[in-house]
């Protein structure tokens, strides 16, 4: 078997590491959808919380987010069919968004329940994990991007335990999805158009 120098080598980790931006590119929708979903499930929260409907508020979050789920199985499904078969790092990134995502079911919906916790302390839980999440795409595709945003996200962790307000709790929750979901999903889409020649 012929050697390759370290040279090779490492072009061959660059070339993985910008085709895998590439394909992270396209994650825009889930970004995108993920990001007005959860915003809409705080809303609705809301809502039966100033309504006393406290009872619906477990169905509205289980609503958006097994909708949010379906949506998202289809189109990975779709975009599996077309790209192929994955390598290493796309299994990296889906190991790191499939786990935290089964994480911030339990601690969303499990722990409370359990009684584990107040509600309150549900936000710092996912902001912490989410920022793992970011940090870690982040330095798997070396982007910066994924990287301020896990930034973001753990300093809203922090906010959250200061906070009082409920009304304060949801507006910056969602603007956090705004700013480290929605907002990028409009840059990643955007890089797939130049990448696409649009």
């Amino acid at each position: 078997m012929d050697q390759i120098t370290n040279e090779q080598a490492i072009e061959v980790i660059k070339d993985m590491i910008e085709r895998r931006k590439m394909k992270y590119n396209q994650t825009g929708f889930y970004h995108l959808l993920w990001g007005v979903l959860i915003s809409l499930a705080i809303v609705a929260m809301y809502i039966l919380m100033n309504t006393g409907w406290y009872h619906l508020i477990g169905y509205s979050w289980a609503f958006f987010g097994i909708g949010g789920a379906v949506v998202s199985a289809v189109y990975s499904k779709r975009i599996c069919n077309k790209q192929g078969s994955s390598d290493f790092p796309d299994l990296g990134l889906s190991a790191i968004w499939i786990s935290t995502t089964i994480a911030m079911f339990f601690v969303a919906f499990i722990f409370p329940f359990l009684h584990a916790y107040q509600w309150q302390v549900i936000y710092t839980m996912v902001c912490l994990l989410m920022g793992i999440a970011n940090i870690a795409t982040g330095i798997l595709i070396k982007q910066k991007m994924s990287l301020i945003n896990g930034i973001l996200w753990w300093v809203g962790s922090v906010l959250f335990l200061i906070i009082r307000s409920e009304v304060v709790f949801m507006g910056l929750f969602i603007l956090l999805l705004v700013v480290n979901n929605i907002i990028p999903s409009i840059y990643l889409n955007s890089l797939v158009r130049k990448q696409n020649g649009n």
